[in-house]
């Protein structure tokens, strides 16, 4: 494709996002669906194009209207993006916006007047509000200034990146240093081993993981190093009876499984059937199957899970959450959740806490995770279940986690009840994870 071809594809593809809001991924998945000429270079940068303008959203935005452009769309973010982010000049967009086929409308003098302006600006202004500054909405730039105060900037700066691709090593199938063998005789450069989780491996992005022998053999599974973690955190052991009460696609449960080395028992269930059936796949997959049960419920209050009250030795909820964690991933989600939303998340998560609850055995373990940056879903939730539940004690990550690395940082020391990471702080995805032991006394749920 022409340069001028790419750029046009991108502006459709960001007003086709503005117009309806729907998830980023599908709006580029569809495009691409419907246009399988579109070579995999081309869709490489229209798409990594793409991204950038939402994650600069905010910037651009603020850029135009200095500017006293009052057209806020596709079109214009992407000129503003070449003379801002790509420091392009008149000429060069000119070239690109020549009116051929495919390619965009030519300039209108008021566009180039704007390009003029801006010309010889960089994307960040000291001018710029915070919210401006860090790509948020200005109700959740207050909620996290709250929690990160002068390190906000930092903090954001990390999650406005794309991430690396992280890939889990199922030891059911091989070790780590086959798994690499493996893929470098696929021809896969750049591999390198995650800090913190055992089995973990760190990839160049755009690389296609699924045509390789170590994925079609179950070798490895495509899983971010925080996902890892909080598998660890489980402290699965061989034998164990296992709740995995929001299993979603089954990415803890196969590590779960591997774990505990195929003994043992876990049940994996969700309220989407579509999931558990991926899920499938991918445990048959993995070699995983004898130990892993599935199971669709209709909510955390299922008649089936009720006659398993303190069945389990550890119960993990990774419960459905905001997602703000993964903004490497999915820039949009700031711009498309509100705090309506957050309210009616909370509510759920703390039925499901409760559900859960019940289900551990005493003496076992539950295990509440999000993939939320913010602290409703996660501190104040687990502050309220504390307070509530005195059947229930918290475990430090230290003791939960006692061969962890020297060097994983642990916000707030590692003799809290929980672990909050971050891409600045550990190169991972936003995650909270919080571990209890439930007590002799009580039996509450």
């Amino acid at each position: 494709m022409k340069p001028g071809a790419r750029i046009a594809a991108v502006i459709e593809l960001y007003d086709g996002w503005t117009h309806t809001r729907d998830d980023a991924d599908r709006v580029i998945s569809g495009y691409f669906g419907t246009r399988r000429y579109i070579g995999g270079g081309d869709r490489r940068e229209i798409g990594e194009r793409f991204y950038d303008l939402i994650r600069h959203q905010a910037r651009l935005g603020w850029w135009l209207a200095e500017a006293g452009y009052e057209h806020q769309d596709g079109r214009a973010r992407m000129i503003a993006a070449l003379v801002l982010k790509d420091g392009r000049a008149l000429d060069d967009i000119d070239d690109m916006f020549n009116g051929d086929q495919f390619c965009p409308a030519p300039l209108h003098p008021v566009e180039k007047h704007l390009i003029n302006k801006l010309s010889g600006q960089a994307l960040d202004h000291d001018a710029q509000p915070g919210a401006v500054k860090t790509e948020l909405p200005k109700w959740l730039y207050a909620e996290l200034l709250k929690l990160h105060h002068e390190h906000l900037p930092a903090e954001m700066a990390a999650y406005n990146q794309p991430a690396k691709l992280d890939l889990r090593v199922n030891t059911l199938r091989g070790s780590v240093d086959s798994a690499i063998r493996s893929l470098e005789q696929d021809g896969i450069k750049g591999i390198e081993r995650t800090s913190y989780a055992p089995n973990g491996l760190r990839l160049p992005l755009g690389l296609n993981m699924l045509v390789t022998a170590a994925y079609k053999d179950g070798l490895i599974e495509i899983q971010d190093e925080a996902s890892q973690i909080c598998v660890k955190l489980v402290d699965a052991q061989p034998g164990m009876k296992i709740l995995d009460l929001c299993a979603g696609g089954g990415g803890k449960t196969l590590g779960l499984a591997a774990d505990m080395r195929g003994r043992g028992r876990i049940l994996a269930c969700d309220t989407h059937g579509a999931r558990l059936d991926n899920a499938r796949k991918r445990a048959k997959r993995a070699g995983a199957g004898d130990c892993i049960q599935l199971r669709s419920i209709a909510d955390e209050r299922d008649s089936w899970l009720r006659n398993k009250s303190g069945f389990f030795d550890r119960v993990l909820l990774d419960v459905p959450c905001s997602g703000l964690g993964t903004l490497r991933r999915n820039p949009a989600l700031r711009w498309r959740i509100g705090q309506r939303d957050i309210r009616a998340l909370t509510l759920q998560q703390s039925k499901i806490l409760k559900a859960g609850a019940a289900r551990v055995t005493k003496g076992g373990r539950l295990i509440y995770a999000t993939c939320s940056i913010l602290p409703e879903e996660n501190e104040r939730l687990i502050e309220t279940f504390m307070r509530d539940r005195k059947d229930f004690k918290a475990v430090p990550i230290n003791e939960v986690w006692p061969d962890a690395p020297a060097s994983v940082p642990v916000p707030g020391g590692k003799d809290k009840p929980w672990l909050r990471l971050s891409p600045n702080m550990h190169g991972t995805d936003g995650f909270f994870v919080a571990v209890f032991e439930r007590t002799a006394k009580g039996n509450k749920g």
